[in-house]
């Protein structure tokens, strides 16, 4: 029986990625190594599709099924429909670095700009609910022990330190991206130690994007967060 359903979702390089891979070394979980989607297909299909993956994780033995598609921010009151109970892991980080880090992949500075902004503030209207765990990629790589234990409890999970090994059962994500150096650089990211990307910012970000932030359109989330 499936005791517990949880989401990753948030902004695409937030830690989405290294949560779900942490989390996914757990006894009891079941996690697709995969972003499915899912709850933006026809409610038909997305019911059948998710159906899958319950039966799955049954099939496996697991107690908690585990889904990470950072979209899915964008569908949570939907998810909450249709899926009962559903719980939401929701990592924030730092808006310039993860402007820099989506700018290397997307080649667009703008759209990623206008990516942080928008998902961040979705996340953002959900401080508070008592469905919905945020926190931040940097007090993960500060105190991972800390984080990862705090998270495990709220989707009561049992926390043992051996999740931080969680590299040394690598796995592989983006099998199927349409960028193959992207997809082996993220791979090698996430099974390795927790990977400390903070800082990236003051070599790669563009003055116009940390001004945004800093000051203009992203400075009342940046503030929100902790971050400025």
């Amino acid at each position: 029986m499936i005791r517990c359903k949880g989401f990753v979702c948030g902004c695409g390089h937030s830690g989405t990625t290294l949560i779900a891979t942490i989390l996914a070394s757990h006894a009891d979980v079941f996690l697709p190594f995969e972003e499915t989607n899912v709850f933006f297909k026809w409610t038909p299909l997305a019911l059948y599709r998710y159906s899958k993956l319950k039966q799955a994780a049954i099939g496996a033995g697991k107690s908690v099924l585990l889904e990470k598609t950072p979209r899915h921010i964008r569908r949570v009151d939907r998810i909450r429909r249709l899926v009962p109970g559903a719980k939401f892991v929701m990592p924030v980080r730092d808006g310039r670095d993860t402007v820099a880090s989506l700018t290397k992949r997307l080649g667009d500075a703008t759209e990623s700009l206008d990516r942080w902004i928008s998902d961040n503030t979705m996340v953002l209207a959900e401080r508070g609910s008592t469905d919905v765990l945020i926190y931040r990629y940097e007090d993960l790589v500060n105190d991972p022990e800390a984080t990862i234990e705090k998270i495990c409890t709220f989707l009561g999970l049992s926390f043992d330190q051996s999740l931080l090994d969680y590299h040394r059962n690598p796995q592989r994500w983006f099998t199927l991206d349409a960028q193959p150096q992207h997809a082996a650089l993220r791979n090698q990211q996430v099974n390795k130690p927790i990977y400390d990307g903070r800082g990236r910012w003051k070599t790669e970000l563009g003055q116009m994007e940390l001004k945004e932030l800093t000051e203009g359109r992203g400075k009342p989330l940046m503030q929100a967060f902790g971050y400025v």
